[in-house]
């Protein structure tokens, strides 16, 4: 339930980069940016984005009854105890993707938000865009037939950040971008998974720097999947059909859907809807599922964050990345 009838009170635990590019969504959405806790950044950022409250300390933010939903936005490394710490203090949780650095983190988790029947979501913005039901609308009309395979691409070049290189902070290009061209594979292809082939070019951390990945599918469909901190590509990604293919411009925020036939002619050009940053959407399916007394979000339910971290946790195996303690 939500604890103010006339508004919906945002607080975020963290207030790095990300959080700056999600807060100015908040009022234009219709959310109150009502709180935020951080070590370092609380009165600047508060200032900054317009939010009612500031704390120094996490503690003293979770103190507070007045908060609907606390969005999570520290490095990976952080996020099972600061959910663990929310969720314990009766906080609903949206937390920043990778959700934690492993199934067995995530597992524990989703079991504790069951037991307090608390909201606990994954941040993971394009699970939650309407691209998705787009391209899922294409499939279900049999516009490119039965999907044989799917490539998707996404790397940023940003080795200057400490949390990206840093083995501590849980980084490297896999929980950070590589996620999301597993996630936009596993939105279209829900077969099981019958094989992983995965590779990479570690850092002197021992993080991956750049990664490539196939998974081949119980029903015979193949994903080719590439990312990178190092360098810049096109973003691409492309479901390759019996009949056709679709192309998508970008798989991270992309503006435009477009469906080849089998002479490669263009059949369909879809625009998605104009938004505010694309950030909104993940927020009004939380407000939506506490509404509805909902402990998961049907567009990443807690079924498809284990699944995703499970797949990470055997990329990794794979590639012979291992996070502190494990």
């Amino acid at each position: 339930m939500l604890t103010n009838s006339k508004r919906k009170n945002v607080a975020f635990l963290g207030a790095g980069s990300i959080a700056n590019k999600v807060a100015p969504m908040l009022k234009q959405a219709r959310f109150h940016p009502y709180a935020v806790g951080s070590l370092n950044h609380a009165k600047e950022f508060a200032f900054r984005h317009g939010f009612e409250k500031f704390y120094t300390n996490y503690e003293k933010l979770l103190e507070d009854k007045n908060i609907d939903l606390v969005y999570i936005n520290t490095p990976h490394s952080l996020h099972y105890e600061h959910i663990k710490i929310c969720l314990e203090n009766y906080k609903n949780v949206l937390c920043e993707k990778s959700f934690t650095l492993n199934f067995k983190q995530a597992k524990e988790l989703i079991e504790l938000a069951k037991t307090k029947k608390l909201l606990l979501a994954e941040a993971i913005w394009t699970r939650y865009m309407p691209y998705i039901n787009i391209i899922k609308d294409f499939l279900a009309k049999d516009l490119i037939g039965e999907i044989v395979s799917i490539e998707a691409n996404l790397a940023y070049n940003v080795m200057h950040k400490n949390r990206i290189t840093s083995l501590e902070l849980g980084g490297g290009a896999l929980l950070d971008v590589g996620i999301y061209t597993l996630n936009f594979a596993l939105s279209f292809l829900k077969d099981e998974i019958k094989n992983i082939i995965a590779t990479c070019k570690k850092m002197p951390s021992g993080v991956d720097e750049s990664n490539g990945i196939i998974l081949e599918f119980q029903k015979g469909a193949f994903a080719f999947l590439n990312s990178s901190v190092a360098a810049i590509s096109d973003r691409k990604g492309v479901i390759n059909g019996t009949k056709g293919y679709i192309c998508v411009d970008n798989i991270n925020n992309p503006k435009s859907i477009k469906v080849y036939n089998k002479e490669r002619k263009l059949i369909k050009h879809s625009l998605v809807p104009n938004q505010i940053n694309g950030f909104e959407y993940e927020f009004q399916a939380c407000f939506k599922a506490i509404e509805q007394n909902k402990i998961e979000c049907d567009e990443m339910n807690h079924e498809e964050i284990l699944k995703m971290m499970n797949l990470m946790d055997k990329v990794r195996e794979k590639m012979g990345v291992k996070f502190i303690g494990e």
